[in-house]
């Protein structure tokens, strides 16, 4: 798909075709002789130097997001992991969202910054958290 990207060198967004709003890539992956594809849209024209400072810039905001605009009843996808024999929850690229987190079955709970996030797993590490208090 051919379109203009925006803002290249940080945050990477791009104009629909056919008008809306300008809209954020997602994360960006760069495969070593074939180019950096985004999920929804396949290959885009975009260096690994671009996507990394994308990525990063991306996972900043999420982060950013839930501290400063996050309301109950909102919330993001994140990656459950383990550090130290500990559950923690980070962003795509590995960034730190939470250390404080508890899982039971299938249900997982984060707390960040006085805020309680809640997600269930399903058949891998990718959860929807969202705020409950």
């Amino acid at each position: 798909m051919k379109m203009q990207l925006l803002h290249k060198g940080s945050l990477i967004t791009f104009q629909p075709e056919g008008g809306g709003n300008e809209q954020c890539l997602g994360y960006l992956m760069h495969f070593e002789g074939h180019g950096v594809y985004e999920p929804t849209l396949g290959r885009v024209e975009v260096t690994p130097q671009e996507a990394d400072a994308h990525n990063t810039a991306l996972s900043r905001a999420e982060i950013d997001g839930l501290d400063n605009n996050c309301r109950v009843g909102m919330g993001g996808a994140f990656y459950l992991g383990a550090s130290g024999g500990k559950s923690i929850i980070r962003t795509f690229i590995g960034d730190l969202v939470a250390e404080d987190v508890t899982a039971r079955g299938r249900g997982v709970t984060f707390r960040r910054k006085g805020m309680t996030f809640k997600g269930r797993r399903r058949d891998d590490d990718l959860l929807f958290f969202k705020r409950v208090a």
